[in-house]
């Protein structure tokens, strides 16, 4: 049932109320993209078992309601749905596969986008990355100080076992060495501050890898929205920093300190550059493979590039364009294969080259309304462009539905109303026009 306002007769402190709740659910279910894995572990722990459909259904529940509050806004978001779904269409049916999951990966970055844009606000983006870095600091903490404790009441390795993401042999070898966690010990020490101790923490993520993605991204933000703020500034930096260092999340800290760079060098980088930078990164993967064949594939940032540009090299020019399905499997546990470890060989065999070329022009060659949003654009695109040198993990909901929301809060335009509160355009013609 819809509710239909009278523009004629609506106030503007109306109008505001009316934005308000809808910045607040757009919020709600971001947070959620973040929070449902660690919700789903503390329910399949303490209340009832789960399994993958529960995970699943959970998943599209919370992209069906963030397509659910943006569907009317925008005749651009109709366009590139069209558009995905005649590629897609093409593309599956050449190969005689249908593949929901590539499906799931690119609607989470449209979905979150035009949520951010038209629901959103930069405000409210200031509001959510505050409450998830205090969520993720405190449970970061639990986890560190009473491990035993933490996993009386999630289950971590059992969970994933529940949802189908590792073996049940996988989960003994998680036990032994890793007493009870996912993927929370490196195969060497940790690099930082090593004194902590071998466990790297993941808190609200249940895995480390997500907590590096996870401080990458809200760096990102408080350095465009609070760097003129210097006490808020440094006491969330504080906060980022000791949640990267408890997860020993080497590519979180690494990729901070290249945001700094990439801010000071945002003014001179071009829309073309960002353009040929991931085509550069593939061919820069299969060159180092190929010279460096006898090379060990251990787990430090060169020996992770030269395992991805190994599963590169296997693939036949027809996977490169997506039309023949795969079967590339490549590696030696559950932490190692050709989906989790070479995020451009996933995306080639899934999208094709000229399906990730045009995505990738979409992206980069639309317009940013101001400097702090050109940043960000710039940011996103090298995470982008670094991440899925090594990894798939720019495709996980846990960290992708606030990535793109954040950014499309960047555009969203707003005005005040008698509050000081800021109201977008798109809202005022939704609260004019029906909800």
């Amino acid at each position: 049932m819809s509710l239909i306002f009278d523009s004629s007769n609506i106030s503007v402190g109306e109008i505001g109320r009316v934005a308000s709740t809808g910045r607040n659910i757009a919020s709600a279910v971001t947070a959620a993209t973040v929070l449902y894995n660690f919700l789903l572990c503390f329910v399949n722990t303490n209340l009832t078992g789960i399994g993958p459909s529960v995970v699943v259904s959970a998943e599209i529940a919370i992209i069906g309601l963030a397509l659910g509050l943006v569907w009317y806004q925008s005749y651009i978001l109709y366009s590139i749905l069209v558009l995905f779904a005649v590629y897609f269409f093409a593309i599956m049916l050449a190969r005689s596969e249908f593949d929901p999951k590539i499906l799931r990966d690119l609607l989470i970055p449209i979905a979150f986008f035009f949520l951010g844009k038209c629901v959103g606000t930069r405000e409210a983006g200031d509001r959510l990355v505050s409450l998830l870095i205090c969520v993720a600091f405190g449970a970061a903490l639990f986890e560190w100080l009473t491990p035993d404790v933490y996993l009386h009441y999630f289950d971590v390795i059992g969970y994933y076992v529940a949802r189908g993401t590792v073996s049940g042999v996988d989960a003994e070898s998680a036990v032994v060495f890793g007493t009870g966690f996912f993927n929370s010990l490196r195969f060497d020490s940790r690099t930082l501050l090593p004194f902590l101790g071998d466990h790297r923490v993941s808190g609200i993520f249940l895995e480390a890898p997500s907590v590096g993605n996870f401080a990458a991204i809200v760096f990102a933000w408080i350095l465009v929205r609070d760097r003129h703020s210097h006490w808020i500034f440094a006491v969330k930096l504080a906060i980022v920093g000791a949640i990267v260092v408890l997860a020993d999340a080497r590519f979180g800290l690494y990729f901070c300190v290249f945001t700094v760079l990439l801010y000071i060098a945002t003014p001179y980088i071009r829309p073309t550059m960002l353009f040929i930078a991931p085509f550069l990164a593939i061919l820069g993967l299969l060159t180092y493979a190929i010279t460096s064949w006898d090379g060990i594939w251990d787990n430090t940032i060169l020996g992770r590039f030269l395992y991805a540009g190994h599963i590169l090299t296997t693939l036949d020019p027809w996977q490169v364009y997506g039309v023949v399905a795969s079967n590339v499997k490549i590696g030696v546990s559950f932490a190692m294969n050709a989906v989790t470890d070479s995020g451009y060989a996933y995306a080639l065999i899934k999208i094709g080259l000229f399906g990730m070329a045009g995505i990738w022009a979409l992206f980069v060659y639309a317009p940013v309304p101001d400097k702090d949003t050109l940043f960000f654009r710039n940011f996103v695109a090298f995470y982008y462009i670094i991440l899925l040198s090594i990894s798939a993990s720019v495709f996980t909901i846990k960290t992708a539905g606030l990535l793109w929301f954040l950014y499309g809060a960047l555009h969203s335009a707003g005005q005040t109303d008698a509050k000081g509160t800021q109201i977008s355009a798109d809202e005022i013609r939704a609260a004019s026009s029906g909800l």
